[in-house]
């Protein structure tokens, strides 16, 4: 394997993971780094994983535990990856790789803040964007060339609307799936509540599994206001 090729093999690995904990010598746990994660002795890989790290060999103990994790999860992956998926990634490493590092700080700006959506709005983000891979690629570069060549109010203008018409659709969607006598009281009952306490619904909504959505939803609706005030207010934060 060429010096380039390793590499980009390492950076690939990282993009990988991004998308058992090691066995301990005798007596003296592997050293975790201040964000907790634990280091990885080389031994506790796998041979496949030996052998897909193999250019970060003379270094592993050197990198930090958080990017060891990383660099394994990405070489398990790595180890399903169809010959055409493993192009794809390879691709995007080109790709990030490319760019400036302005444009590198953006795009994990913009990965924190998708991190940090509930797991209903991550899911309709990516089948957003498979449905725009989906076009055929003249149609894809004209809306790229469309959205670039747009000033900076007019692209904030673009995504404040898409995100409202994001919010309309999770409002629709959420009256939909409840029962038709049940529609008006509950959008009653939200625009009855302050600001704060409909985030604070949508947090302890959103928190519960699916099946208790319905049951915590419904009590709220019994309530009086002053009732479902003090609920509201015993809603922890959300995190800043």
């Amino acid at each position: 394997m060429s010096v380039l090729r390793s590499w980009l093999l390492v950076g690939v690995l990282l993009l990988a993971a991004l998308a058992p904990a090691p066995a301990s010598r005798a007596q003296e746990p592997p050293p975790a780094d201040a964000t907790g994660a634990v280091a990885v002795p080389w031994s506790a890989l796998s041979a496949e994983e030996r052998q897909v790290l193999e250019p970060v060999h003379r270094t592993w103990d050197q990198l930090p535990p958080a990017t060891q994790q990383r660099l394994r999860r990405g070489a398990q992956r790595w180890a399903t990856l169809t010959p055409e998926q493993r192009a794809q990634v390879e691709q995007r490493f080109r790709k990030w790789n490319s760019l400036t590092p302005e444009q590198r700080a953006q795009l994990r700006e913009r990965y924190e803040r998708f991190r940090q959506l509930p797991p209903e709005q991550q899911q309709r983000i990516r089948q957003a964007f498979k449905r725009f891979g989906a076009l055929p690629p003249e149609q894809r570069d004209r809306l790229r060339e469309r959205f670039l060549q747009m000033s900076p109010a007019e692209r904030r203008a673009f995504l404040e609307g898409a995100e409202a018409q994001n919010r309309a659709g999770v409002l629709r969607e959420f009256f939909q799936s409840l029962p038709p006598e049940e529609r008006r009281p509950t959008r009653q009952m939200l625009m009855s509540l302050t600001p704060e306490q409909r985030r604070a619904f949508q947090r302890t909504w959103r928190g519960l599994p699916p099946e208790e959505r319905d049951a915590y939803r419904r009590r709220l609706l019994s309530m009086s206001p002053e009732e479902r005030a003090a609920e509201l207010e015993r809603t922890p934060p959300s995190p800043r």
